[in-house]
């Protein structure tokens, strides 16, 4: 348990670094968006297409480690969109919402961090197909519950263009995209030009875990005790658990490294980007204080889920 705590105590460490310089002033609220679009937009987009241009392309994508992480991500938000709405009567939007918190992991800026601690070197791979269902799976599943009124239903054109606008823009994608396309061709970098991209793309996680912190200095906490028990359940021990009994139980013959990468990124809280999206359903304070609550339980989720996998 020590070793797994030594695995995550730094990243939760620069988490509260984050926190305190911005509720000390050092880091401006106003900065945030500048610092996310940094990682977003440059460090993070140069990291996968780096790691992409020196990897065997047929070995990027593998069939097992898709299923895990999107049944794990699926069965995760059924779980607190069924209970929302039957048992607490939510609605629909308002239930997808909830949903959304429960399944959709902080794969970069919380995942790629404690993966990377782990095996000590970036798991690519597994960060693009944990994106590539995040983005393609989970979040058209969540969109659509979320922007369904109860009494009209969802416009199904809207959203296909919403949906489909997100992937196009989404600078992830397009690095995975291009990475691809210059693995295949065998296009290789100038050597200046390979070594610039190590420097950026290194800046992508310790940059990203002091934005968790500093977008967390300002969340109020409005949520209910049995919300925040639901959420913080599905999200940090029902989906990791499930992606574990997986690929011990029906996918025995996975690749190890693959095991436990899907079980990190599944184990993740959720996207930090939570309260962004809620308040356009006019939750944006519930879902800060959710998403409050929930980073500082993934301290001890995530340790335990590390100390885990040597069930694997």
């Amino acid at each position: 348990m020590l070793t797994m705590i030594s695995i995550t105590a730094p990243i939760f460490l620069l988490i509260l670094v984050g926190f305190l310089a911005a509720r000390g002033g050092i880091i401006p609220r106003e900065s945030l968006p500048g610092m996310s679009s940094f990682v977003l937009y440059l460090a993070l987009p140069v990291l996968i297409f780096h790691k992409l241009t020196q990897m065997d392309i047929g070995q990027v994508v593998d069939s097992d480690y898709l299923l895990v992480y999107g049944a794990s991500g699926i069965l995760s938000f059924f779980t607190v969109f069924l209970i929302s709405r039957l048992i607490t009567r939510n609605s629909i939007s308002y239930a997808g919402l909830k949903g959304m918190g429960g399944a959709m992991p902080n794969s970069v800026f919380i995942g790629f961090p404690v993966a990377l601690q782990y095996f000590g070197s970036p798991p690519t791979q597994a960060l693009v197909m944990s994106l590539m269902i995040e983005n393609i799976v989970l979040f058209p599943i969540a969109l659509a519950f979320m922007e369904t009124r109860d009494d009209q239903g969802a416009d199904l054109k809207q959203l296909v263009t919403t949906v489909a606008l997100r992937l196009i823009k989404n600078p992830v994608i397009i690095s995975i995209i291009s990475g691809v396309v210059v693995s295949l061709t065998g296009i290789r970098m100038p050597q200046f030009v390979d070594s610039a991209m190590q420097i950026l793309s290194g800046s992508a996680a310790p940059v990203a875990l002091i934005i968790i912190g500093a977008s967390l200095a300002g969340a109020k906490v409005t949520a209910s005790i049995k919300e925040i028990s639901l959420i913080s359940v599905c999200k940090l021990l029902l989906q990791p658990v499930i992606a574990l009994l997986l690929v011990i139980f029906v996918l025995p013959d996975m690749d190890d490294t693959l095991k436990k990468a899907v079980v990190i990124f599944a184990a993740s809280p959720m996207l930090s980007v939570y309260p962004i999206l809620g308040s356009k359903y006019g939750h944006q304070v519930f879902c800060s204080g959710v998403l409050l609550i929930t980073t500082t339980l993934a301290f001890f989720s995530v340790t335990l889920m590390l100390s885990l996998l040597s069930l694997i």
